[in-house]
């Protein structure tokens, strides 16, 4: 692809840089535009690998029509055909799931947190072909982290120039998608201002998507993770602050500008300390890093200014009343904001992204049944808290999937 063409943006959606007006990709705009292949890349992305006759079934169109549809898609490389499967009774000819190529769509990937930018090249199978890990000065000036972030893009995307479909930008901060700006960034300030998307877009001549790293993630556990075929969910991260990615319907919620829901700065204590965002009592002083530091010192468990869940985990279990204490009120704190989602929006799946999923299952099985015990019976069946299995590739699989759906024309 050539970035030729001015940006494109929709509404509700992550902003696109340099989209291309000339030259064929992988996909035309014929091409996404077809309803039927629209909904049979939908399918496979919502459900996994399949048949011609199983994709049939799901969409509810002709036989004669998925395999026209299909022998586009593996003369274009998009997909390939698998292994032949045992028929399920054991009659009949055996069917050949259909999957995505490793060769096609290979995407950028680079995800940016506090002191560090992850850069990766991954396919729509969500396989990492190649990664690489930098620092980065988190207090550093904005065209200072521009020159620093380009550098890592520029040494570890080298390889795959002209191969990627599109390169995903994942960062911890409020964004903007109809300018494709950083609005807030509490960990990283200097993104405010960035130029990377349009650098990046530049630099190797295919589009660029801007996304928050919640929002991210919640499109990577769609394509890659435990949502996958799951309509409605919600992607939550616990850390420095709370950020949350929640699907209804199998689309992505998004607020005004196409900003997260600012769920970490819902009250629930009207009396309770004051947010660094100006308001008192917000789910995120209860649950944030700070917090759980600030109680280990207060507490005196040793070592409590640095500690983790994963620390205090590791007391806990050898012993250490405090630290099981501890994490009985961390634990409490973060499932009052998850039952609060489940009686607003009646939702079963929650994933749980950052350093609390190292506190161990232990923890988790605390967390969903303190979740229960807050549900309105009629609410409560189903309701399941989980650790991400995507763990520390999340921010790179998030970038990965929010390119994915823009080339593949499907709908989140």
């Amino acid at each position: 692809m050539t970035a030729t063409g001015p940006t494109v943006r929709t509404r509700d959606s992550p902003a696109l840089v340099g989209v291309t007006t000339s030259g064929r990709g992988l996909l035309s705009s014929s091409d996404v535009g077809s309803a039927n292949r629209a909904r049979l890349l939908q399918s496979l992305v919502d459900d996994g690998p399949a048949s011609r006759a199983e994709l049939a079934r799901r969409i509810k169109v002709p036989r004669a029509t998925i395999s026209s549809i299909v022998s586009g898609l593996l003369d274009s490389g998009v997909l390939i055909e698998e292994e032949p499967q045992p028929p399920v009774d054991g009659i009949g000819k055996p069917p050949r799931p259909l999957w995505f190529a490793p060769d096609a769509l290979q995407c950028g990937a680079i995800s940016v947190s506090r002191g560090a930018v992850d850069v990766a090249v991954v396919n729509a199978r969500g396989e990492i072909l190649s990664r690489r890990r930098v620092p980065i000065a988190p207090d550093g000036r904005t065209a200072e982290l521009d020159r620093q972030i380009l550098a890592a893009a520029s040494a570890a995307l080298a390889d795959f120039r002209g191969r990627l479909s599109g390169i995903g930008l994942t960062v911890p901060a409020l964004c903007d998608s109809r300018t494709s700006a950083v609005v807030a960034c509490t960990p990283v300030p200097g993104l405010v201002g960035t130029r990377l998307p349009q650098l990046l877009a530049e630099r190797f001549g295919v589009p660029c998507v801007l996304e928050q790293d919640v929002r991210a993630f919640a499109v990577g556990e769609k394509w890659f993770g435990q949502a996958r075929g799951v309509r409605d969910f919600a992607a939550l991260q616990f850390g420095v602050g709370v950020g949350a990615g929640v699907m209804l319907l199998g689309h992505l919620v998004s607020g005004r500008d196409g900003h997260t829901v600012q769920l970490g700065h819902t009250c629930v204590d009207p009396a309770g300390r004051p947010c660094s965002c100006g308001l008192r009592g917000c789910w995120e002083t209860l649950t944030s890093s700070h917090w759980l530091r600030s109680e280990a010192v207060l507490r005196g468990i040793p070592g409590g200014r640095d500690t983790t869940p994963k620390r205090l985990a590791g007391r806990a279990a050898a012993g250490d009343q405090l630290a099981a204490s501890l994490l009985a009120d961390f634990s409490d704190n973060i499932a009052i904001g998850i039952a609060n989602l489940v009686q607003l929006l009646s939702l079963q799946l929650f994933i749980i992204h950052g350093d609390v999923v190292h506190a161990g299952e232990s923890f988790r099985a605390h967390l969903q049944a303190s979740v229960l015990q807050r549900c309105m019976p009629a609410l409560a069946h189903g309701v399941r808290v989980e650790f991400s299995e995507l763990d520390q590739d999340s921010g790179l699989l998030g970038a990965a999937a929010t390119v994915l759906t823009r080339e593949l024309g499907v709908t989140l």
